[in-house]
C-alpha cells in the first residue's frame, strides 16, 4: 500500500477504533508463560486489561523472583532496640534485606521487618535502633534473634550504649546507631529507612584480630530460605543439646521434609536428633516414637502448606506442631516412656495417628 494510502486508512479508522481489524498480527498475538497462554487481545480487537495480565502472571513471577534471590549472597544483620527510659524492654530481629542507600546528604541504610511482630512495635515506640553487622562466628546470635522468644538476650554478649542507651551486640564487624527517617508498609513487611548517627567499629573474631574478621553471609543453593541455611548449618554442626529446643527440632524437621520428602527425610531427621542426644548424655534420652510422631505432624502440615519457605508463618499457621503435650493424646505415659518406644516406633495405644491436620481438632 502506498504511504499516502496508509495515512488515509489511519485517519479514517482512528476515531472508530477499527484500526486493529486491519492489523491481524495484533489480534492473534499471545503472551505465553510457563503454565498458561493469555491472549493480549480478544477476537473483537479489545486489548486485555493490565490487571488481568498481572493477575495471571503474578504467581509465576513470584516463583522466579524467589528462585533468583536464593542465588544472591546476603549479609546477616541483627537490628536491636529498646524502650526509651527502660532499657530492660529490649528486642532484636535478624534481617536479611539490609542495604546501604546513600551517603550524601546524610548516610541512610534500610532493612525490612515482617509484620506484625513485637520487634516492629518496639521499633515504632523507640524510633531508634542499632544495626549490628554479624561476623561469621555469630551464627548462634543470628538464630537467637530470628525467633520471638521472651528473653532473646540471655547468654548473648551485649552492652547498653552509654550515649544512646540502646543494646549493642559484642563480637560484630560493626554497629550503626540509627534514627528512623521513613517507614513504608509493603505487603507483609515494613521497609525501614534510617539515618546513621554513630558507628562503632567491631572486630568480629575470637582472638580479637581485625584480619580475622569476616562477615556472616549465606545464600540458598537448595530449597531453604536464607535464614534456614544458617540455621541448618548450625544445627548440624552443634553438639550442645541445651541450645536445641523442641521448636528447633521442629524447624530442622520442617527443612528436611521440604527438601527431601517424607520417606528420605525421616531417617535423616532421626539420625540428626539421635546424634545430639548421644553427645549430651545428661537429661532426656532419645525417643524414636516421639520423634516419629512429630515428624508425622510436621509432614502433614508441610503437605497442607504447599512447601512455602517461611518457617515463622508456618508456625503461626500450624501451632499444633510445637505443642509438646499433643503426643499424650495418643500415647499413655507408660507406653511412651517404655524402652521399646525409645528404641523403635510403636503405634499409639489411645487413638490412631491423624491422617490429616483436621483430625487433630476432633
Amino acid at each position: 500500500m502506498p504511504l499516502h494510502g496508509l495515512l488515509l486508512l489511519l485517519a479514517r479508522n482512528f476515531k472508530s477504533k477499527r484500526l486493529f481489524n486491519h492489523l491481524p498480527f495484533i489480534r492473534t498475538h499471545q503472551l505465553t508463560t510457563k503454565n498458561h497462554t493469555t491472549p493480549t487481545t480478544t477476537n473483537a480487537g479489545n486489548i486485555t486489561s493490565k490487571q488481568d495480565l498481572i493477575a495471571t502472571s503474578l504467581p509465576h513471577v513470584n516463583d522466579q523472583v524467589r528462585t533468583i534471590m536464593r542465588t544472591i549472597p546476603q549479609p546477616v544483620v541483627t537490628v536491636t532496640t529498646s524502650l526509651p527510659g527502660d532499657p530492660t524492654q529490649r528486642r532484636g530481629i535478624t534481617v536479611s534485606s539490609f542495604t546501604s542507600i546513600c551517603l550524601e546528604p546524610e548516610p541512610l541504610v534500610s532493612f525490612a521487618v515482617r509484620i506484625p511482630s513485637r520487634a516492629s512495635e518496639l521499633l515504632h515506640s523507640s524510633g531508634s535502633m542499632v544495626v549490628n553487622v554479624l561476623s561469621h562466628e555469630q551464627v548462634q546470635q543470628s538464630i537467637r534473634f530470628s525467633s520471638p522468644s521472651e528473653d532473646q538476650f540471655k547468654g548473648i554478649p551485649f552492652y547498653d550504649d552509654s550515649t544512646t542507651g540502646l543494646p549493642v551486640l559484642m563480637g560484630t564487624l560493626g554497629s550503626m546507631h540509627c534514627k528512623m527517617r521513613d517507614v513504608l508498609t509493603l505487603g507483609d513487611h515494613e521497609l525501614w529507612i534510617v539515618r546513621v548517627i554513630k558507628v562503632d567499629h567491631g572486630v568480629g573474631s575470637v582472638k580479637g584480630k581485625r584480619e580475622e574478621a569476616r562477615p556472616l553471609l549465606y545464600h540458598d543453593r537448595q530449597y531453604r530460605s536464607i535464614g534456614e541455611q544458617v540455621f541448618m548449618k548450625e544445627f548440624e554442626s552443634s553438639l550442645d543439646r541445651k541450645h536445641w529446643t523442641h521448636r528447633a527440632h521442629i524447624r530442622m524437621a520442617w527443612n528436611y521434609l521440604r527438601e527431601l520428602g517424607p520417606e528420605e527425610a525421616s531417617p535423616v531427621i532421626k539420625r540428626t536428633i539421635r546424634a545430639h542426644f548421644e553427645k549430651n548424655t545428661q537429661g532426656h534420652k532419645y525417643n524414636d516414637t516421639m520423634s516419629s510422631f512429630y515428624i508425622h505432624l510436621v509432614g502433614l502440615a508441610v503437605k497442607e502448606d504447599g512447601g512455602k519457605d517461611d518457617f515463622f508463618s508456618f508456625i503461626e499457621n500450624y501451632p499444633v506442631v510445637t505443642d509438646q503435650s499433643k503426643i499424650m493424646e495418643y500415647y499413655s505415659p507408660s507406653l511412651i516412656a517404655s524402652d521399646t518406644a525409645r528404641h523403635q516406633f510403636v503405634a499409639p495405644d489411645k487413638k490412631s495417628l491423624p491422617s490429616q491436620l483436621s483430625d487433630l481438632t476432633l
